[in-house]
């Protein structure tokens, strides 16, 4: 039987999600398959000593708001609010229908698994240019990046833990 590093499965799921997400066919697969691929990113982006999305998120959110939201809980606020958590499991006390911005939270979810892709394995591959390109293109790159080069350095991602 064949083994496979958890890397690999990470990069199969999230070069699908791009491809389709880039094509428009199935934002729900897109979500699912980012939600997927960010669940193994997010605990090898921690074992290379390095930050995933989520704990900079967490900090971003204490600098804004001055408290430093517990891990647990706010990994459950980012999926539910990027459509992941309507696309694992259904709670107990919930409903039947959700409503969902599919391409907006495609795009989030593709966002928060590329942002640790890119931690472990930098921005080379030809699916995360394809969708840095998209991004640049459709947020106004040139725009955002004037904003974050006029950020404080505790505002920004580290390259190291």
């Amino acid at each position: 039987m064949p083994t496979f590093h958890k890397s690999d499965i990470a990069r199969a799921q999230l070069e699908t999600a791009v491809d389709i997400f880039l094509k428009g066919l199935s934002y729900h697969s897109v979500i699912t398959l980012a939600g997927a691929a960010s669940g193994i990113l997010d605990g090898l982006v921690l074992a290379a000593n390095k930050e995933p999305f989520i704990d900079y998120a967490r900090r971003v959110h204490a600098e804004l708001q001055g408290q430093m939201p517990g891990r647990i809980k706010f990994a459950h606020y980012i999926e539910k609010m990027f459509g992941i958590s309507s696309h694992k499991h259904m709670h107990k006390t919930g409903t039947d229908a959700v409503e969902l911005d599919l391409k907006r939270q495609g795009a989030n979810a593709l966002t928060k698994a590329i942002g640790d892709y890119i931690a472990l394995n930098g921005q080379e591959e030809p699916f995360v240019k394809a969708f840095l390109q998209r991004s640049w293109v459709t947020m106004d790159g040139q725009g955002l990046m004037k904003k974050y080069a006029e950020l404080p350095t505790r505002m920004k991602p580290k390259t190291e833990s």
